[in-house]
């Protein structure tokens, strides 16, 4: 039997921060209820789970399938992480078929709690409805420029962009392997050279053109006056925060097509290690 030429994973993040705030670890299965400061942990371990399921990783699957797997994976990244670091970190987490683990980390830009448990994504600005206070008779309370409790904080957008190419959805893009030439190819395609940018890259199906996913993130778009995510069937992953934001309600799915985004609307993009952020389209 050939040995698979990839490895299963999903990115995370280690924040000191992620122990102040009860609902990172609402959604453990394991007996461990300790605060954690991996961020939305469960959700990574269910994703990777998924994966090793779909390609027929037994041993893979049983070592992390259930709360004793869970268990299992919070050991092996205590082990591999200084958890008296006060700095956040980006951890990848490498999963190979006989069940092996393997984890990675490096630095990681600090963000704010509301960016990694937002309340709402607040609407686009064009959008913004103008609301009274019931108690003040017509005293204005939300505006275009104000925030509310709550949400996630906007620094300078992310740039992006659509890829100039369009991509076969394959397993490789439904699930997180290091198979990912896709990926990288799209890229470069746009001009992204460094991880640290801020500008990203919208990977757009073969299939009428469906926006499937951002290279390193979830995406969504405001649509008939909701933020819609691409659905899975569009070709791109089980984000872990997509995943929590329609499971909180913040957003729907719907499928979103490349030919009708508008150059200038904003947008916001999400991932494991940096939560939610602002970004901007360019089409041009």
């Amino acid at each position: 039997m050939s040995v698979p030429e990839f490895q299963l994973f999903s990115s995370l993040r280690y924040d000191p921060l992620l122990t102040s705030i009860p609902m990172n670890i609402e959604a453990w299965d394991s007996d461990i209820k300790a605060p954690s400061p991996f961020y939305m942990l469960s959700h990574h371990r269910d994703r990777i789970l998924q994966a090793a399921e779909h390609f027929g990783w037994t041993k893979a699957a049983e070592a992390i399938r259930g709360p004793k797997g869970l268990t299992h994976l919070v050991k092996k990244l205590t082990e591999a992480i200084n958890m008296q670091s006060p700095t956040a970190l980006r951890v990848r987490v490498l999963l190979d078929p006989d069940g092996s683990i393997t984890v990675e980390s490096s630095p990681a830009a600090p963000v704010t709690e509301t960016n990694l448990f937002p309340k709402r994504i607040p609407p686009p600005k064009a959008a913004a409805q103008m609301k009274v206070s019931p108690r003040t008779g017509g005293a204005l309370t939300v505006g275009d420029d104000d925030a509310v409790h709550g949400d996630p904080l906007i620094s300078k957008a992310w740039d992006v962009l659509p890829d100039t190419v369009r991509t076969k959805p394959s397993p490789y893009t439904s699930y997180k392997t290091t198979s990912r030439d896709m990926y990288t190819a799209a890229r470069e395609r746009v001009g992204i050279k460094e991880m640290t940018e801020k500008r990203e890259v919208l990977i757009v199906s073969e299939r009428d053109g469906e926006i499937m996913e951002g290279s390193l993130t979830s995406v969504f778009f405001w649509r008939e006056g909701k933020w819609r995510t691409p659905p899975v069937s569009s070709g791109g992953q089980v984000g872990t925060t997509r995943r929590w934001a329609l499971e909180k309600g913040l957003c729907v799915e719907g499928i979103v097509k490349v030919d009708s985004l508008v150059d200038g609307e904003e947008c916001w993009i999400s991932n494991g290690v940096r939560g939610f952020q602002y970004g901007k389209v360019k089409v041009s």
